[in-house]
């Protein structure tokens, strides 16, 4: 093959290969709108049609009734006679929980019934710790810095709802803030204050939430 014909087809290579890359380049730039636009059109039909939303209220649900399950469990290991606040709050935790189910008006209560029903199971927890002192491990327990944290953020959310409107939680206003107390006090071990800090940061969470 002689030198011009080389050349020659060199550079129909060449030509191919820019006209492949910009066709590539077109084509990308013709589908990137419909991918968006395709994008766009789910969002609008999932806010639209509340699937954010649903998918929220059964992932609450599923998250109440976790912590009903383990506060029942717990409770029932409790002697006879004993835990009677303990059993109201699970029972006020559950009437939310159902009333969470019902239809429409569910997504005023889960957020609600999860906060009751999570400071149930851990007021539950910190009743069998106190009654179970006799078989604790003897080991130190860690740093307090993070609960001590944790306790006075908790303070500041109560602080800035101390004064809101409240449904039928107004008489929890108080217990929060004596659980929180509970739990600065150095006379508790450990994970005692921790459940009690817990409970309170619970019941915030659901008087936070219009309870």
């Amino acid at each position: 093959m002689s030198t011009k014909g080389a050349l020659v087809k060199r550079e129909a290579k060449t030509a191919i290969k820019k006209h492949a890359k910009k066709a590539v380049k077109h084509a990308a730039k013709k589908s990137a709108p419909k991918k968006s636009a395709k994008k766009a059109a789910k969002q609008a039909a999932e806010r639209a049609t509340g699937v954010g939303a649903v998918y929220a209220t059964d992932y609450g649900l599923m998250t109440a009734f976790h912590h009903m399950q383990r506060a029942s469990v717990v409770i029932s290991l409790m002697e006879k006679g004993t835990g009677e606040d303990l059993r109201d709050l699970l029972e006020r935790g559950v009437k939310l929980y159902r009333k969470a189910t019902d239809g429409e008006e569910g997504n005023r209560f889960v957020l609600r019934a999860i906060g009751v029903l999570r400071a149930a199971e851990h007021l539950s927890l910190a009743g069998l710790y106190a009654a179970r002192q006799k078989h604790k491990q003897k080991v130190a327990s860690p740093a307090p810095e993070w609960l001590e944290k944790f306790i006075a953020e908790a303070d500041r959310r109560l602080e800035q709802i101390e004064h809101a409107e409240r449904g039928k939680g107004t008489d929890l206003f108080p217990v929060t803030v004596e659980l929180l107390r509970q739990a600065e006090d150095s006379d508790h071990d450990a994970q005692l204050a921790y459940e009690l800090a817990m409970a309170a940061d619970a019941l915030c969470f659901a008087l936070e939430n219009g309870l």
